[in-house]
């Protein structure tokens, strides 16, 4: 018994356990854009990148797959470095600065003003188990508002669809960011004419 008890208290004190630890996740994040739109001009106007509205299961950092039209499975060991909205976000704002097409670009938490907001809703951030194989999927509502009347100048819905080979991380990594890149570079533009326009 007091060797029992001597074994016990020896293994508390090492930090041993009989339990299996979990490996820790991998944080993931999208590849930086290769190409922006190149603008010939800068627009004088700052523009605020609100983080995209979502709901559950989107509105977190699982990385999603659907095996169905009608059931979400987040990919173990893996997950995005923050929610999905904020990855967006970030990858947005990144480019929006690399491009030159607005004389200021900031981010919904910045303290100073804006003539711009760019307000979206993501409603599709995952891959897709279809009969030709593993595709990614990113579905976005944009909205660019005039902050001064609080109006819409420009309402648009954008879909990026990018095979992705297989369901391996590696490969969902490349498509996730080819899409994204995608999708930015349209909204950049779209958002870019519109203001020009008005």
């Amino acid at each position: 018994m007091k060797m029992a008890s001597a074994l016990a208290l020896g293994l508390t004190l090492a930090g041993c356990t009989v339990f299996p630890v979990p490996e820790p996740p991998r944080f993931m994040d999208l590849a930086s854009a290769d190409t922006v739109p190149a603008f010939s001009q800068t627009l004088p106007a700052s523009l605020r990148v609100d983080t995209p509205l979502a709901s559950d299961p989107l509105d977190s950092s699982s990385i999603l797959i659907k095996p169905s039209a009608y059931e979400y499975q987040a990919i173990s060991g893996a997950r995005w470095r923050e929610s999905m909205p904020v990855v967006i976000r970030d990858h947005l704002i990144q480019a929006f600065r690399a491009s030159g097409g607005f004389a200021n670009v900031m981010t919904d938490t910045s303290p100073a003003t804006s003539e711009l907001t760019l307000i979206s809703e993501l409603s599709g951030f995952h891959a897709e188990d279809g009969a030709n194989g593993t595709r990614v999927v990113i579905n976005l509502h944009l909205q660019l508002m005039d902050n001064r009347t609080r109006r819409s100048l420009c309402v648009t819905n954008y879909q990026a669809r990018t095979d992705a080979g297989s369901a391996r991380l590696e490969d969902l990594m490349q498509a996730f960011s080819h899409a994204a890149e995608e999708a930015t570079s349209a909204t950049m533009s779209w958002a870019h004419r519109c203001m020009a326009e008005a």
